[in-house]
């Protein structure tokens, strides 16, 4: 079934949005975690794994059909496009950690507290424009 561009889109943001959880899952099912602040506990056995793993690959080829159904067809995104988002991404997080942004939860940062995440927050901003500045780089060869 053909859909209004603007609905396709709009599918096609959810479809990309399901796709990354069902990546997740995987990784986590297959023990998978390298996370900095999140670790995963607990362990599932053999049999329940592969049935959870099963119903996720199940649930990937329902949305596979889905896709089909609605004529969601892939887009060709450049690598160099895709990262320029994650970096500015990146920035807009890190700059959202600063204490004067965070003054909305109530509770006042100490102002040494406050001034070392502010020097913390720009030694990350530096690596994201040396990455951006990398990402840049793609964009011209």
């Amino acid at each position: 079934m053909k859909l209004d561009e603007r609905h396709q889109r709009r599918l096609e943001a959810t479809v990309q949005l399901l796709e990354e959880s069902i990546a997740r899952s995987r990784r986590w099912l297959a023990g998978m975690d390298a996370g900095i602040v999140r670790v995963v506990r607990g362990s599932l056995p053999d049999r329940s794994r592969e049935r959870l793993l099963r119903e996720v690959d199940l649930f990937h080829a329902a949305l596979h059909e889905f896709a089909s159904k609605f004529e969601l067809e892939p887009r060709a995104v450049a690598l160099a496009q895709l990262l320029t988002a994650e970096v500015s991404t990146a920035w807009v997080m890190l700059e959202n950690c600063r204490p004067k942004r965070m003054k909305g939860y109530g509770v006042a940062f100490a102002p040494e507290t406050a001034a070392a995440l502010n020097a913390e927050v720009d030694r990350l901003l530096e690596r994201v424009e040396s990455l951006r500045r990398e990402v840049e780089r793609l964009n011209g060869e």
